[in-house]
């Protein structure tokens, strides 16, 4: 038989089932009994149903601890056993003692305990033997109301007691099932959340990018091995706004301290978000690291500030690189101009010669004069470019015809398409004037075309010049090898050239950067539209005023 045992009882005392503890409270009370008959009348000891009523009691007692070690249902013979022996007592001949039908109780108490239905109704059909009948037993015929009630209320308080126990055993074990299924529920949902935790854990700690974490309160949540283990953390010896505090940040200057309200850990827990924030940290003298920072704010349910995410990478490399090709342009433009200074101050000297200069002579040197300024043009090109000044590019700006412009422009390259077997076409039928920087703005076109003869080899090249609305629109087209798509960004960067023609085109991806600069400071604007194998597109709005 399975074991029936009540959930709610309890874990086993000294090995035995809890249950174990009704059959030890019967037997004390029936030995209090017993000393009680001894002091007051020992009569009903010595009856042969009284040695048949404790034999029994003995035997249940040693049965109780026998099967209170196993898990069984046989264990619930013995307050079955216990309800035989009281009956015996209770019919002892001669000498009644009526109150022993209160002992029913506790096996009753015990079936119901159970709680199986089937053992409550058998504790209800034994309680039938404590019914005294008249005439039975030695008994007076006599049946008044102290007997009928007697007889009704020992079976109707047995019966009360094993189904309201039952019942509420049946209750008791259900919730405890409950509950013991929910806390498997909370267990395995906290094993998952582990689990997603261990995994987010990985995944933060596995990105190439620091990420540290921060409640409302400024204590530090998590940082990942990425922030933890950089050079500068590692350096400083601590993390967090203390880091701050201790004065290693610096602006880009690398020299300017910032304070630590300023910094980007007190300005990410002061709820602002940020992308990009470049800062030093390390004192000047001594290694300095760039981080490029983005914080993100949280907010708990009731939109109050909860804490702050902050990402941060290490741009060190990458500044330090730029800086030095920024030296390394501007060292060469430097070391550039200084002989085309020579070469301007030789022509002016010969220029101002008084000595007749044969005309032909005279146009070789206008040629290189005119060729001489613009190379100069272009090394100032270069050093803003090397300075980041490109925005700073001085205008002299004057009406100008815009289609003429760019006639002028292609006539100037018709030598080169010819070599590169390029057709050259402009289409301007109607005069367009902007004001404009006019040497500026040829150079900005003339980077533009020399891109599409370049890159357009036994191809052709439209230029389209048209008024629209209060803007002239300039349009060059070029059926050359084209820009992949995820690249038409990155090529208005300086130095970018385009994966298609690195391996076949020389060059050193300055013109599209500088002509986007000379028509942003005209207030203008270029568009590049490409695809690969097909041709490229540029479109460029200029504001007629």
């Amino acid at each position: 038989m399975r074991n029936s045992s009540p959930e709610f009882l309890g874990t086993r005392w000294f090995g035995f089932r809890p249950e174990v503890a009704f059959q030890l409270a019967t037997v004390l009370i029936v030995a209090t009994a017993i000393v009680i008959a001894v002091v007051i009348d020992a009569t009903p000891l010595h009856t042969v149903a009284f040695a048949m009523a404790i034999s029994v009691i003995a035997v249940a007692t040693v049965l109780a601890f026998i099967l209170g070690r196993i898990d069984s249902d046989w264990l619930l013979l013995v307050p079955v056993l216990d309800m035989l022996a009281l009956i015996i007592l209770l019919h002892v001949p001669d000498k009644q003692v009526h109150a022993i039908s209160y002992l029913a109780v506790l096996p009753a108490l015990w079936l119901g305990w159970s709680g199986r239905p089937l053992f409550a109704a058998v504790a209800v059909l034994l309680s039938l033997g404590l019914i005294e009948l008249p005439g039975i037993g030695g008994r007076e015929e006599i049946f008044d109301l102290e007997h009928a009630l007697r007889n009704f209320l020992a079976p109707a308080v047995v019966a009360v007691a094993a189904a309201s126990t039952c019942l509420a055993s049946r209750r008791t074990t259900a919730s405890i099932r409950s509950l013991v299924a929910q806390e498997k529920k909370a267990a395995e949902a906290l094993r998952r959340e582990q689990d997603t935790s261990k995994m987010l854990d990985a995944i933060v700690d596995a990105v190439d990018t620091g990420v540290v974490a921060f409640d409302a309160d400024g204590n530090q949540l998590l940082v990942n091995q990425r922030a933890h283990n950089h050079p500068s953390i590692v350096d400083a010896g601590v993390i967090g706004p203390e880091l701050e505090a201790r004065g290693f940040l610096y602006e880009t200057d690398r020299v300017t301290p910032i304070a630590a309200a300023d910094g980007v850990i007190g300005r990410a827990l002061r709820g602002q978000e940020f992308a990009d924030r470049v800062v030093w940290i390390g004192a000047p003298g001594k290694r300095q690291y760039a981080v490029s920072a983005s914080a993100r704010s949280l907010f708990d349910s009731e939109g109050n500030l909860a804490g702050t995410v902050i990402a941060m990478n290490d741009v060190t490399s990458y500044l330090e690189t730029i800086a030095a090709k920024d030296d390394f342009v501007a060292s060469v433009s430097h070391e550039l101009r200084t002989p085309l200074a020579s070469i301007v101050g030789y022509l002016e000297l010969i220029e101002d010669d008084e000595r007749e200069i044969p005309a032909d002579i005279r146009q070789h040197l206008s040629v290189i004069d005119r060729n001489t300024q613009r190379l100069q043009r272009l090394i100032t090109d270069l050093l803003a470019t090397a300075s980041d000044n490109e925005q700073d590019l001085t205008l002299e700006r004057r009406p100008s015809d815009i289609r003429e412009l760019c006639r002028t422009v292609l006539d100037g390259f018709r030598k080169a398409a010819r070599n590169a077997q390029v057709e050259l076409h402009l289409h301007a039928p109607d005069a367009a004037e902007a004001t404009v920087d006019e040497s500026r703005m040829r150079q900005a076109i003339g980077n533009l075309v020399s891109n599409a003869i370049k890159f357009s080899p036994s191809g052709v090249v439209d230029v389209r010049v048209e008024p629209v609305g209060g803007s002239v629109v300039v349009t060059i087209a070029d059926s050359g090898v084209g820009v992949p798509p995820d690249e038409l960004e990155a090529i208005m960067s300086r130095f970018y050239r385009a994966t298609t023609v690195r391996e076949h085109f020389p060059g050193m991806g300055l013109g599209l950067s500088v002509s986007r600069a000379i028509l942003e400071a005209h207030n203008g604007s270029i568009v590049i539209a490409s695809e690969e194998q097909r041709g490229t597109t540029v479109t460029v709005t200029l504001p007629a005023r």
